[in-house]
């Protein structure tokens, strides 16, 4: 029997949302914990409500991640964040290359293979955005 693949479905949040409309987001999501199986739901709301987004879910289908991360586990990257700070929050995937990060922060091919490769070394799913435009 053929396996049917698998279809992902989700919001990154950008930046919006303080956390406490983070929070009543993520209770809505809790009318229907488990949603369709043969689909992947997740959420990626701004650092500042990510943790507590993901203590919400947990037991749920809804997969939580990060916006961006740095390819780095630790150093000197002021206002950046690591790999091993989103497995400290417990978090599973992040979204890298979107056009935004790379229009207005310089963002390379090879800026989000170096981040690909971390987040998967640190056990992240990586979403990786490819050819939107951010208009």
């Amino acid at each position: 029997m053929t396996q049917m693949p698998q279809v992902w479905i989700g919001t990154s949040w950008k930046m919006n949302k303080t956390l406490a409309q983070a929070r009543a987001f993520a209770s809505g999501l809790l009318a229907d914990p488990q949603g369709d199986p043969r689909v992947r739901r997740f959420v990626i709301p701004p650092f500042t409500a990510a943790r507590e987004v993901k203590a919400m879910l947990q037991g749920t289908s809804v997969k939580v991640g990060a916006q961006n991360m740095h390819w780095a586990d630790e150093g000197a990257w002021t206002g950046e964040i690591s790999p091993v700070m989103l497995k400290d929050c417990d978090l599973d995937i992040v979204e890298l290359g979107h056009s935004e990060r790379r229009e207005h922060f310089g963002e390379t091919d090879e800026t989000v293979g170096l981040k690909t490769e971390a987040a998967i070394r640190h056990g992240l799913t990586p979403l990786i955005c490819i050819g939107e435009t951010f208009a």
